[in-house]
């Protein structure tokens, strides 16, 4: 189940009036039932359940899109809705007077998988493996009063099972899924730090540390099962209990489904150890790679950013000052005129903000700088995709090599798509096979050993 699934849509359009106060507030008790407290995971009907009662609330039933704003910007409606912001949640984009709010595809994906995660959580894994030992040792102590339990034992054991496989399948998907994402520093930085690490972490983490670890009864369990199985006369004695409540057909069935069910509780705790460390291992692997990814894209952001407006910036100085034969970094301009070492691509964007001008009078040919400066960052932004798209038009489908020397970049986005195909963008995607040449070609853009590109056969 997806967060918005659960949510109505209304609520990202425009929330420019003093309406989105009454918005907001259900946002704000969505946020505080289920998304700071993972207890349960939400479901549809009590989510709407919240926002009926947020709706017949008297204190926001009178708001209208007609009153004017509100003089108190510190309630907590307000609050909420700046958290939901500041962290991630939902993006603010300026519009004249209005402010259209959305959903970030990538927090939409995140709370997918959080919310998954946490179904998966659901079961208290201390307690189930304590009640397992428990109900396996009475049953072997008094077979005739206490067989169900051994029934009881075996489905808390798969529910276990299930759990733990879960927990892991989901950091998989955490891992596979969204570190694909770009753009997903900050969202990783923030929900990692807040549910992540909260919610699985650091509760494994105390699990292992506690006296209900389920690792403190797997010997008793294994020692308890073992000598059920190998006891014949209180297998038999449980059989005869057990069909005599009328649960199975006869003596010898009852024995076969006794000893099925002690076997497979006995299986799970037997690989319980080696399940525990690989979600210790994997974790603290995810933890790393999610520090590193965080701290490149970071750099990478700052670095590039900051080098690319300031070459545009230096480029309209030039223009200013009569240079009319200085070269351009911008997107559209042919090549002999475009600047090659501009031509980088950007791996990660900022959050859209709210951006207002302080300056009364505007000059319109600063407006009109900055559009262009946003307009060539946003292009090119060169991603696996598009260079993969950009490689269809020009390697042939008839499973010969294409020479990358020989491609002539029209712009100075192909220039960044030639630098990400050289290095490496196409090497995870199944549909090209990229080899190395030793031979060096002259390129007026880059330099260094030849790359020969061809489309595999089948995988378009």
């Amino acid at each position: 189940m997806s967060f918005l699934d659960v949510i109505p849509h209304t609520l990202f359009r425009l929330l420019s009036s003093p309406a989105h106060i009454r918005n907001v507030a259900i946002l704000e008790a969505i946020f505080e039932q289920f998304f700071d407290d993972f207890a349960f995971a939400p479901k549809k009907s009590e989510v709407l359940q919240v926002i009926r009662q947020v709706l017949e609330n008297p204190d926001f039933r009178g708001v209208s899109d007609d009153d004017e704003p509100s003089s108190t910007t510190e309630t907590a409606e307000y609050v909420i809705y700046g958290r939901l912001r500041d962290d991630g949640w939902i993006m603010e984009v300026a519009n004249r007077k209005a402010a259209e709010v959305y959903m970030p595809r990538e927090a939409h994906a995140l709370l997918s998988s959080l919310i998954t995660l946490k179904e998966e959580l659901k079961v208290d894994i201390s307690a189930e493996a304590s009640l397992i030992d428990s109900g396996i040792f009475t049953a072997y102590q008094d077979p005739v009063g206490k067989v169900i339990n051994i029934a009881s034992a075996r489905r808390q054991a798969v529910q276990l099972r299930r759990s733990i496989d879960g927990v892991l399948t989901s950091l998989h998907r955490i891992e596979e899924d969204l570190m694909r994402s770009e753009g997903l520093a900050d969202l990783l930085a923030r929900f990692m730090e807040r549910f992540v690490e909260k919610i699985l972490l650091e509760n494994y983490r105390a699990l292992k540390a506690s006296a209900y670890n389920p690792m403190r009864f797997q010997r008793s369990i294994l020692t308890n099962t073992d000598l059920f199985i190998n006891d014949e006369g209180q297998i038999a004695r449980a059989a005869v209990a057990l069909a005599d409540q009328g649960m199975v057909a006869d003596i010898a069935a009852a024995e076969t489904q006794i000893i099925q069910d002690l076997m497979r509780i006995r299986a799970v705790f037997a690989g319980l150890g080696e399940k525990l460390d690989v979600i210790d291992r994997f974790s603290h692997r995810l933890e790393r790679r999610i520090a590193t990814t965080v701290r490149y894209q970071e750099t990478a952001r700052n670095v590039r950013e900051e080098r690319l407006r300031d070459a545009i910036r230096l480029a309209f100085t030039h223009w200013s000052a009569g240079n009319d034969e200085c070269v351009t970094p911008l997107v559209e301009i042919p090549v002999p005129y475009a600047n090659a070492t501009l031509a980088l691509a950007k791996k990660a964007r900022e959050p859209v903000e709210p951006q207002t001008r302080e300056p009364k009078i505007v000059d319109p040919a600063d407006v009109k700088r900055e559009q262009m400066i946003d307009a060539y960052v946003a292009a090119m932004d060169v991603t696996s995709r598009a260079v993969a798209e950009r490689m269809r038009k020009l390697v042939p489908d008839d499973g010969t090599f294409f020479d990358l020397d020989q491609f002539e970049p029209e712009s100075a986005r192909d220039i960044a798509i030639l630098y990400e195909a050289r290095s490496g963008a196409l090497a995870s995607n199944p549909e090209f096979e990229v080899r190395t040449s030793a031979a060096k070609a002259t390129n007026r853009f880059v330099s260094g050993p030849g790359v020969l590109v061809r489309r595999r056969q089948g995988k378009a």
